[in-house]
């Protein structure tokens, strides 16, 4: 199959930038057939991998590039294949082996195709005033941080109307987790024990909070710990419906949306994904790229 990669040149404090121009030079060396392209602008990604069928396209960048990628490639005979080269990189962590391919459960959001986990409320908050903070020139190691606090004191619970497996809810919230992975937030294992081929989510929903109890929520995240907590409830489904009367923030493999009726499904459909311990993977890993 032809190799295509689509590199976002920022991704990582230009960390795939590096490993693209050693994978050039590694594929250059050996004569192979492959092609290369370097985005600029959103969803860019998403634009090249439709231009293409029967290839691998290779992901190189951190989880929005990826986001960018899947929704290229969804309901194309392409293979995906990722070189995590960004700064979070939480869906590989999930899938990260040595076999020739795996594959995942293709999720969609309203129109919108994703892999990992979507998520509303305080961790949905966060994800995009890391944005914000970066864009007011915040260090890039701060930002998370940063973004914790200043989400802590502006945070509202939301009000959602939410329906899972027949169940029905009206009430605050402080996480809604929709996941296929494992990890969110830059390494956050928010599902322990989600399959990501399994044709279900792992769904967490956690009941409104007092301020003050959420910074000793979230450490149970960290921990994997939150299963314990009398607010988290668990659910396993293939469908999830969120209404609500206003816009709420949505974190769809680190990509924002804002709206306020949002549809989560399993497809039925599944992405190969390319996993080989090959060359391109075994540079990768001498550069760390694969923990």
């Amino acid at each position: 199959m032809k190799k295509v990669f689509i590199v976002n040149p920022i991704s990582g404090n230009g960390k795939s930038l590096e490993i693209a121009k050693e994978i050039k030079a590694l594929l250059d060396n050996e004569n192979e057939d492959y092609q290369m392209y370097y985005t600029s602008s959103p969803k860019e990604a998403t634009n090249i991998a439709r231009l293409f069928n029967n290839s691998i396209i290779y992901s190189v960048g951190g989880d929005g590039t990826l986001f960018e990628v899947i929704n290229g490639i969804a309901n194309s005979n392409n293979v995906l294949g990722i070189i995590p080269a960004g700064t979070g990189n939480d869906f590989i962590k999930t899938i990260n082996n040595d076999n020739e391919f795996t594959s995942v459960d293709l999720c969609k959001m309203n129109e919108h195709y994703f892999i990992n986990i979507a998520s509303v409320g305080i961790d949905a908050e966060i994800a995009n005033n890391q944005v914000r903070m970066k864009e007011i020139g915040i260090p890039k190691s701060l930002t998370y941080k940063s973004s914790i606090i200043n989400t802590l004191f502006k945070f509202k619970n939301p009000h959602l109307k939410v329906e899972i497996n027949g169940n029905k809810f009206d009430q605050d919230i402080t996480i809604l987790a929709i996941c296929n992975g494992k990890y969110y937030g830059g390494g956050f294992k928010i599902a322990p024990n989600a399959i990501y081929c399994d044709g279900k989510f792992d769904v967490y929903l956690v009941d409104s909070c007092k301020k003050f109890k959420i910074p000793g929520l979230l450490l149970k995240v960290i921990k994997s710990t939150h299963e314990e907590s009398k607010y988290v409830h668990k659910y396993n489904t293939d469908k999830v419906r969120i209404q609500s009367d206003n816009n709420v923030i949505c974190n769809l493999d680190g990509e924002i949306f804002h709206t306020n009726d949002m549809e989560f499904s399993i497809t039925g459909k599944k992405i190969p994904i390319y996993t080989a311990d090959d060359k391109i993977k075994k540079l990768c890993k001498s550069k760390g790229l694969y923990k």
